[in-house]
């Protein structure tokens, strides 16, 4: 009796083989992307052709050939491993990888069923065309194209990177700009020099307004004597924007980059070192945002670990937080959050809204104070803030602004030290470990010398009334701070509701200033003002009787009213 296998069953009857297909772009794709739809349906023919049964297709979009971590490309090659698959299927082989013999030699052990670790038999062999004819069941002539292909895809990737390499350091020098991500500050535009057509000649960087506006203000506040916490600094640029480039906030890390980075001097990089002419001068072809001087001290200010203590603060959880102090003890007030219990029956269940007060805090740290004091938050912070802005509100506002000078030689060391220190690391020779340690000495010689700084206020355009509404609660606190000397609580009556007017002793911050020469001579050319008539005797004592009977109703309450009477 005559025997038959698949092979001679009619082609409608032979179970079909499984084709997994795979495609990759360089670039992001959309719907109407021709390439992306070409090579798909060319796979497809393929695919008919051979009689194959598409089970899965797997794009990458966008992705390097230059890594092997793609998504789609790994879940590819695992269709081969896990049984999903008989064939694969590509568009063109050379695409598969951009890395060579390393990536196509894996590829090669999954086709013929190996582990690529050990090379032991780990799962079925399965079958790798492309719609180029490359086809795994020729042999060696299949794997002699196959890695030449993948050699050929290496090397054609690394001439694209070199030629993005060339195209960068010309731009570099022509001034312009090479595209990507722009430096915090800047903003790229088209370049203003027209070519013989009209068009602009590439891009260029300009200054961020509203950027650069934030970083100048952060290298003032850093700068300043005494300067602020480099933590608040950091609150106030995520509190008032805008927001880092890549980073969600604003950090540490990512502020002191942008405030210590070449960059900022609108410098370009090249090679890891700032870009030089041809007469070894650093070269800065955009405009800059912060001066030199300023970057070299921020770089001094913001060096090693020592920054975390010089400038770490605390941060007030409240506008008033250290601002209130008890009049029995003089301590100043804390913050204390309590919830309120009522009862329901026999069950007892927390209020909705927790009781934020300011309390003295002396004998829960087990000190004496005969009458300590506390007042709810929000009425004392209302009465004391509305307070402020109906007197100095309407006045304008000024920031102090500090110019640094003298830095200009110990920046160029810095960078010379850089560049040495780069060529120690591919030339080790007497020579150069010389001028290292000759550099480095200069260095320490410069930082010794006492710098030429500059502080003048400078009119920001706002009233203090606009700066308070978009300012956080640090900075609103400082305002008070500054505007206040006494801010002292005396205990208050039972039964009455929000914040009594007559238990705050407040005393206005004064200015101590002298007057100069100029001031002087313009007050002594003032008109004497007209001789004031005095009151009477009865009118001094009927203008007095509200503030007596408050003394008295205080001191019957047992407050020691003599101690607070200025002289």
């Amino acid at each position: 009796m005559p025997t038959s296998s698949a092979a001679d069953a009619p082609a409608t009857f032979r179970r079909r083989k499984r084709a997994s297909l795979y495609v990759r772009l360089s670039v992001a794709a959309d719907a109407e992307n021709l390439s992306l739809d070409g090579m798909i349906e060319d796979m497809r023919d393929l695919c008919a052709r051979e009689n194959l049964e598409e089970v899965a297709l797997h794009i990458d979009d966008g992705k390097s050939g230059g890594r092997r971590d793609r998504d789609k490309f790994q879940a590819w090659l695992n269709d081969a491993r896990t049984g999903a698959c008989d064939v694969l299927v590509n568009p063109v082989t050379d695409r598969l990888t951009r890395e060579g013999l390393n990536v196509a030699a894996t590829i090669l052990d999954i086709v013929e069923g190996k582990d690529p670790a050990t090379g032991a038999p780990s799962h079925k062999p399965v079958r790798l065309v492309d719609c180029n004819g490359l086809d795994s069941l020729h042999g060696d002539a299949f794997r002699f194209r196959f890695v030449i292909q993948a050699e050929v895809g290496r090397s054609e990737r690394e001439r694209i990177r070199q030629r993005s390499r060339d195209r960068e350091r010309r731009l570099k020098r022509a001034g312009r700009w090479g595209g990507g991500t722009a430096p915090f500050g800047y903003k790229a535009v088209p370049n203003p020099e027209k070519d013989e057509e009209g068009n602009p000649k590439g891009w260029v960087l300009v200054i961020e307004p509203a950027e650069a506006k934030a970083v100048r203000e952060a290298a003032d506040a850093l700068l300043k004597t005494p300067p602020d916490a480099f933590n608040k600094v950091v609150r106030r640029m995520n509190h008032n924007g805008p927001a880092p480039r890549r980073a969600d906030h604003w950090s540490r890390v990512t502020l002191r980059r942008v405030l210590t980075g070449d960059a900022i001097l609108g410098r370009v990089s090249e090679n890891g070192r700032p870009l030089r002419d041809a007469k070894g001068e650093i070269v800065a072809p955009f405009p800059p945002v912060l001066t030199l001087a300023q970057v070299t001290a921020l770089r001094a200010r913001l060096a090693g670990t020592g920054v975390q203590a010089k400038l770490a603060d605390g941060r007030p959880s409240r506008v008033l937080s250290g601002l209130l102090t008890c009049h029995s003890c003089q301590a100043d007030l804390t913050v204390h959050h309590s919830v309120r219990r009522y009862r329901v029956g026999k069950e007892k269940r927390l209020k909705e809204v927790p009781q934020i007060t300011y309390r003295c805090p002396t004998r829960g740290y087990g000190g004496t104070c005969e009458k300590p004091v506390a007042v709810s938050a929000e009425p004392a912070e209302q009465h004391i803030v509305g307070l402020y802005l109906a007197t100095v509100g309407h006045m304008p506002r000024y920031e102090e602004r500090t110019t640094v000078s003298g830095l200009e030689e110990m920046a160029a060391v810095e960078e010379e030290i850089k560049e040495v220190l780069a060529d120690l690391a591919t030339n080790a020779d007497a020579d150069t470990f010389a001028r290292l340690q000759q550099l480095q000495a200069r260095q320490k010689e410069l930082s010794e010398k006492d710098l030429t700084t500059r502080t003048e206020l400078v009119p920001t355009g706002q009233t203090l009334a606009e700066y308070w509404a978009g300012a956080m609660v640090d900075d609103r606190r400082d305002l008070l701070d500054e505007a206040f000397e006494e801010l002292t609580i005396l205990p208050g009556k039972r039964g009455i509701k929000g914040f009594q007017e007559d238990r705050l002793i407040r005393r206005w911050a004064e200015d101590d200033e002298e007057l100069d020469e100029d001031q002087e001579a313009l007050l002594d050319a003032l008109p004497a003002p007209a001789e004031a008539v005095k009151p009477s005797p009865d009118e001094v004592l009927a203008e007095l009787a509200p503030y007596v009977e408050t003394v008295k109703r205080l001191k019957a309450d047992g407050v020691d009213v003599d101690s607070y009477l200025v002289m």
